[in-house]
């Protein structure tokens, strides 16, 4: 952190405390006046961050499927590939017949 960053946040943080409707709106103008610039552009980078993706609630709720009461001891590595196999799965990028047939070759050795 440059020497100036540390002064706005000690700048901002000096200040008494407010209320702000949107904090967007704020954060903007202040970035606009030259006000606070480093600390203004960190704050709305921070503010703008999606809440939640649908893909990562997604793998959340297939892992959640995964790894049930029963099967808790599982490797971290071996979840991992779980779940990425079976959303590869679902997503029909697994060829079914293909993956029947090496199973049985596998299962032959």
């Amino acid at each position: 952190a440059t020497h100036a960053a540390i002064d706005q946040l000690e700048s901002y943080l000096a200040q008494d405390s407010f209320s702000v409707d949107n904090p967007l709106a704020y954060w903007n103008q202040k970035r606009s006046d030259g006000v606070w610039p480093e600390l203004a552009q960190m704050a709305l980078d921070y503010l703008t961050i999606p809440a939640t993706s649908v893909d990562v609630e997604r793998a959340f709720s297939f892992g959640r499927q995964t790894i049930s009461l029963y099967r808790h001891s599982l490797r971290s590595e071996t979840i991992r590939a779980s779940i990425v196999f079976g959303d590869r799965c679902k997503q029909g990028l697994v060829n079914d017949d293909e993956l029947v047939e090496w199973l049985r070759e596998k299962a032959s050795r």
